[in-house]
């Protein structure tokens, strides 16, 4: 029985330039997906999108590579027999109109679980209104009336030639006329570095959107617990910044600082019993992102201009590393 091709409204018929391949509807759609949002997939990521078995999942893979369009590759960092899918034929990405973007060419550690993040953010929410590509990205921005220098960006190359690169990192975004979400993903730095730049590269664009009645929205994906505990303090900061906001008292920074420490332990450990006098994990949670919200916006000095609407955090079970050892 053939598979069916779960409904992806973003794809607007783009993957009908794969059918013209010889591919069938659902491995059109699947690739489509792959190389407008990463280049790179998991077959767990193929065989949970499609609720296939595994079988299946082989015998797409061993097709691409096969037929010479992808190559698989040791998921890196990890001391695994898995692997990744890297879609790299020129074919396919000249079909969809996209011949030179970066998905193509191998990536880094880094990158690629900056890569795998996102395309299982955006397959786990299929129906949202994705931007895929950066001409897309530019063009629906502009459209709400912002100029291009309130667009993120980054130059790169050299003196003499000097490329100026939109939404450099790739990272997904959906919006359309009424809320944007913009997701960030944590590939396993150990640095907020390049979450900041992140967002004070987004400010223009998130206060216009917000002077626009747009609802700014914020999802931060990270492969483990803790670092999705860790970025969700963060960017709690940015929603809830509020002229109210009170300094911590000396009683509420030994509170905060007590309760994140045995939740740090509670994590690194996977041992909850340090959460009792908390109420549990979630109860503690709420405690210590409240506070450290409080303490992140008088550190900042600024609790009078919030810069998003709402925030929501994401573990990517699927790419944990305890769940690829």
């Amino acid at each position: 029985m053939a598979l069916k091709a779960p409904a992806v409204p973003h794809l607007a018929g783009r993957d009908a330039a794969l059918r013209d391949l010889d591919f069938r509807e659902w491995e059109a759609a699947w690739l489509t997906l792959v190389c407008l949002h990463s280049g790179v997939f998991t077959r767990t990521q193929f065989t949970e999108h499609h609720a296939c078995s595994t079988d299946t999942t082989h015998a797409f893979v061993r097709r691409l590579v096969d037929a010479g369009i992808a190559r698989e590759h040791p998921l890196p960092e990890v001391d695994t027999r898995l692997q990744y899918t890297h879609v790299h034929g020129r074919s396919l990405y000249r079909a969809l109109g996209i011949e030179n973007v970066r998905h193509r060419r191998a990536a880094e550690d880094v990158v690629l679980f900056r890569r795998l993040l996102s395309f299982d953010h955006v397959v786990r929410h299929p129906r949202l209104p994705w931007l895929a590509t950066e001409p897309e990205k530019v063009a629906h921005f502009t459209g709400r009336g912002l100029r291009l220098d309130q667009l993120p960006s980054r130059l790169y190359g050299g003196p003499a030639k000097r490329t100026r690169r939109y939404f450099a990192l790739k990272l997904p975004i959906a919006a359309d006329e009424t809320s944007a979400t913009f997701v960030y993903v944590d590939p396993g730095r150990n640095t907020d570095r390049e979450l900041q730049r992140w967002a004070a590269e987004h400010h223009a664009l998130w206060s216009h959107l917000r002077a626009a009645r747009t609802e700014v929205r914020v999802a931060v994906v990270a492969r483990t617990i803790t670092a999705q505990h860790h970025l969700s303090r963060k960017v709690a900061a940015w929603a809830n910044a509020s002229s109210t906001a009170q300094p911590l008292t000396e009683d509420e920074r030994q509170t905060l600082a007590a309760a994140d420490a045995d939740l740090d332990v509670a994590l690194a450990t996977g041992n909850p019993r340090s959460l009792e006098r908390w109420g549990g994990l979630n109860p503690c949670r709420r405690l210590v992102i409240s506070l450290r919200t409080r303490a992140d916006l008088e550190g900042a000095g600024d609790t009078s201009n919030p810069r998003i609407d709402a925030y929501s955090s994401h573990h990517a079970r699927g790419l944990a590393p305890q769940a690829l050892a």
